[in-house]
């Protein structure tokens, strides 16, 4: 197995770091583009395995995606998809998975849709379900809820459904992309609606791509009729997501880092984690297309996460270091990302030494005063970057599967090194 070994700064530094293309936004982009007519230049894409794999997909069914230098070219539409027998494989890929099911099942022919084993672990049943509500025939090929998937159909309706609104945010997010392709689509939450600002970057995408959504407070979504995707360039503006480690690391170790290629007025989920670093003791200022912190250390917090979910293990780590109670919550969905985040935090966390316990929705971290440890992954990229952050401040933190951030941020331990965080690496 490899491992990387982290070497922490020896003191606090003054650097400035370029952050990648937003994956979230990317792979939108993609599935917009494949339903738009005309060709469709993305600029400033991430490249990682995530987009990776939507792009080998739409390839594979006939849409034409060609990289050249910082873009990407579509070059066709789901017109070009022919009446044929398709496997498609999004790898480990849960945007991909997702935003692929339902135009799947407006283009012709057989089409098969699985991933990697840990992606066919996270359930679909309830996209399914919704799908299955405007005439979608998907057949599981395996365990009832997961993946694989068999797709017959080739045409859905437009009518009212309703779906659960506390497993996915994406399963939203994959219905409204292709409403304007059916003739429109009215969709009610049952229950609570999870990640509310994924939601609102899918409707401003969207709306870039010329076609509005309709939100009433996130209990109903309409998509009328009559609507054409138009767009001939669209541009990806940097990842909050990537971008909270060095927000993390900056605050951890008291030093000023600014991170360029970001919107400050950007709407994506994960750029709530400035407020809580806020809240820890750090001072941030938003520029034009960048975002300066300076770092102040961490105290202890308690936060919501149900809108930004993703950055929980970041908080955790820094936590860590916290003399004091910090209790996150509004954590469900994290039992159902690349593995459950929730037990792996309390697991590593526990093993540095610092005590820690979860409940379904929540985790507490007792903090002060974490020691170095061999950190597991699970196979997770979020998993080995949130605890590389404890490697910026103390020694001894090695990093189990590093290759497993290419999912989403392949030069993730080069920019830790641009830092002056050493990265020592082996093989177990």
């Amino acid at each position: 197995m490899k491992q990387v070994r982290l070497h922490p700064l020896k003191n606090p530094v003054v650097k400035t770091i370029e952050i990648p293309g937003s994956k979230s936004y990317t792979n939108r982009a993609l599935l917009m583009a494949a339903l738009t007519k005309n060709q469709v230049i993305i600029k400033n894409p991430l490249f990682s395995s995530d987009t990776t794999a939507m792009i080998d997909c739409l390839n594979r069914l006939g849409i034409k995606v060609k990289e050249k230098q910082n873009t990407l070219i579509i070059e066709s539409s789901i017109d070009d998809v022919q009446d044929a027998t398709y496997e498609l494989n999004a790898q480990l890929a849960a945007t991909a998975i997702r935003f692929l099911l339902p135009l799947l099942c407006i283009v012709p022919g057989i089409k098969i849709l699985q991933g990697e084993e840990g992606l066919n672990k996270r359930p679909i049943g309830e996209l399914v379900n919704g799908l299955r509500q405007i005439g979608a025939k998907i057949e599981y090929l395996g365990k009832e809820g997961y993946p694989p998937l068999k797709i017959t159909s080739s045409t859905l309706q437009s009518k009212a459904i309703h779906m659960k609104g506390d497993v996915s945010s994406q399963f939203f997010s994959a219905l409204f992309m292709i409403a304007p392709v059916i003739g429109g689509l009215i969709i009610t939450v049952d229950g609570i609606q999870i990640s509310k600002p994924y939601i609102d970057m899918t409707i401003d995408t969207m709306k870039k791509f010329g076609i509005s959504v309709m939100n009433k407070n996130y209990r109903e979504y309409t998509i009328i009729k009559n609507q054409t995707y138009t767009c001939n360039e669209y541009t990806v503006e940097g990842d909050f997501s990537s971008a909270g480690y060095f927000f993390a690391i900056a605050a951890l170790t008291k030093s000023t880092i600014a991170l360029e290629n970001l919107n400050s007025d950007s709407l994506q989920a994960d750029k709530k984690l400035i407020s809580v670093v806020e809240q820890m003791g750090s001072k941030i200022t938003l520029g034009d297309n960048e975002i300066i912190i300076v770092g102040n250390g961490v105290k202890p917090v308690t936060v919501n996460m149900i809108d930004f979910p993703d950055q929980a293990q970041t908080i955790a780590t820094l936590a860590a270091f916290a003399n004091g109670k910090t209790v996150l919550t509004g954590l469900q969905s994290l039992h159902v990302k690349e593995t459950d985040r929730l037990k792996a935090s309390e697991t590593e966390l526990n093993k540095m030494g610092i005590q820690t316990e979860s409940t379904y929705d929540s985790v507490t971290i007792h903090g002060g005063n974490p020691k170095g440890a061999t950190i597991a992954t699970y196979g997770d990229q979020r998993t080995a970057m949130s605890f590389a952050i404890a490697g910026s401040m103390i020694e001894n933190m090695i990093i189990n599967d590093p290759a497993v951030v290419n999912k989403t941020f392949p030069d993730f331990w080069d920019k830790l090194e641009q830092i002056g965080i050493k990265i020592e690496r082996s093989e177990k």
